[in-house]
């Protein structure tokens, strides 16, 4: 987890730094998806136009930053391949078991019940680094609507499972 920080303050004071940068550079976008239910996104563009650093923060069952990096391919700069560091999706936690053969309904009732509140709350953020890829449809630092997927590998941040994960999003870019 430290190093995740360290690479996203390293990430936000390189995304900040003084370059080239006209005030129209900076950008903001919000969007919805899965499994992070909402995204909340500041990002800038390179000084080629066709690269874009961004860092998000993604909420859901659970929540994440991510750092990345997009290069704009294509004619209209459309479609854009990148990386990542950070939240990488969502992992599940341990399924729940009920004692099927306990004899008192209060507590058959009780073990039913925590066992539907574990399994919604015990979703743990992964992170770790991915791919992605993004389709812009009015370019990648054109205001409009994008689709990305993002596939990636991490480490749960509180049972330590290590597996991959996707996302999909759906967002303005303003």
């Amino acid at each position: 987890m430290r190093k995740i920080i360290g690479l996203l303050a390293l990430g936000l004071s390189a995304l900040f730094s003084p370059t080239d940068v006209q005030a129209n550079d900076l950008s903001f976008t919000t969007g919805v998806g899965y499994p992070y239910f909402v995204t909340l996104e500041g990002s800038m563009a390179a000084n080629n136009e066709q690269d874009r650093w961004y860092l998000n923060y993604n909420m859901g069952l659970d929540d994440g930053f991510a750092l990345g990096f997009e290069h704009g391919y294509g004619e209209g700069l459309n479609h854009a391949f990148g990386g990542f560091v950070g939240a990488v999706g969502i992992y599940d936690g341990d399924d729940c078991v009920v004692d099927k053969d306990e004899d008192n309904i209060g507590a058959l009732f009780g073990q039913t019940l925590g066992c539907a509140l574990a399994e919604a709350f015990d979703d743990e953020t992964l992170n770790g680094a991915g791919l992605s890829y993004s389709y812009y449809f009015s370019g990648i630092n054109q205001s409009g609507w994008r689709v990305r997927l993002q596939a990636g590998y991490g480490k749960a941040s509180k049972s330590d499972e290590k597996r991959g994960a996707g996302t999909i999003m759906v967002s303005y870019q303003f």
